[in-house]
């Protein structure tokens, strides 16, 4: 049984504004290493929640804990007002949570149509139903709006494409609670302006949208509100309205961004190295060989016209 185009449009369960997770403590701890602290942190419907901190900050550890690729050391997950385990990625998904990865883990040797409908594929005596997939896969695909062809297998597409039928197999899951890591990190500007537009449209139907980025300008321009991570720590959470980008760099690295960027007047010195008038096939290698050997020292090419 396949998804249809209709599961674009999931029904949450909650109204937007309602509390769909709430964090009680949630804990991860290695041996020698406390990876993520007793987070408190409610998630409302309908909603996109930014997530920021440092790279080692606990974003990757929190995504995990929610999608049950790993168990938590101590604290409550509730959804929609009961407490789950979210043992295992099964259990996260059939509560309709779901994460899109910045590195993609489709399988690159099938068809797009093949990826999107991986593991609920359609079928009749137990024969594929190839054609019929493709047909529903580009219809979804073209309903988000992605000019992307269903029929190609996906290793054939670049890596932001890819990015972009990860994202279009998440929605056709009965997704609630959508997790983006670092979303735009392989995509153009085009297929970026195509995402959030996705974005937008789900957040429209009630999807929760859990956004993780090291992009600010990404953040204040599709969240409502932004938490912070530092050291495996919630440092805060603010409604982006009454936020800004100092601010938030300033809980990120626990200092402001005065007391790290010294900008200090340097007066240029002598001319160390001109050329004039300068060709020949060695052009391009001298070119090279001079940037390279003065790299910390003032230069000049002027190459000829």
């Amino acid at each position: 049984m396949t998804s249809t185009a209709q599961d674009l449009h999931p029904a949450p369960t909650l109204a937007p504004g309602r509390t769909i997770l709430e964090l009680n403590g949630l804990e991860k701890r290695y041996p020698g290493t406390h990876a993520l602290k007793p987070v408190h942190l409610a998630f409302k419907a309908g909603e996109i929640h930014a997530i920021v901190g440092e790279n080692g900050a606990g974003k990757s550890t929190l995504i995990k804990l929610l999608t049950g690729v790993m168990p938590r050391t101590s604290g409550e997950v509730i959804w929609e007002g009961k407490p789950e385990a979210l043992a295992t990625p099964h259990e996260a998904m059939a509560l309709g949570i779901n994460a899109v990865h910045q590195e993609v883990v489709l399988c690159r040797h099938l068809t797009v149509a093949a990826n999107m409908f991986l593991g609920e594929e359609n079928s009749r005596f137990g024969i594929l139903q190839q054609r019929a997939m493709v047909k529903e896969a580009q219809k979804i695909i073209d309903d988000l709006g992605f000019d992307l062809p269903a029929h190609v297998t996906l290793g054939d597409l670049t890596i932001g494409q890819q990015q972009l039928i990860a994202a279009a197999r998440a929605t056709v899951r009965g997704t609630k609670f959508l997790i983006f890591d670092e979303p735009t990190a392989y995509l153009t500007r085009k297929e970026a302006d195509q995402l959030f537009k996705l974005i937008r449209r789900l957040k429209g139907e009630g999807v929760t949208i859990i956004y993780i980025s090291h992009r600010m300008e990404e953040v204040f321009e599709l969240a409502d509100r932004v938490s912070v991570l530092r050291d495996g720590t919630l440092v805060g959470t603010r409604d982006i309205a009454e936020t800004n980008e100092p601010e938030l760099v300033k809980l990120m690295i626990n200092r402001s961004i005065e007391q790290i960027y010294h900008k200090e007047a340097v007066p240029p010195g002598e001319v160390l190295l001109e050329t004039r008038r300068l060709s020949g096939k060695a052009l391009h290698q001298a070119a090279y060989s001079s940037a390279r050997t003065a790299c910390c020292r003032r230069s000049r090419l002027i190459p000829s016209s």
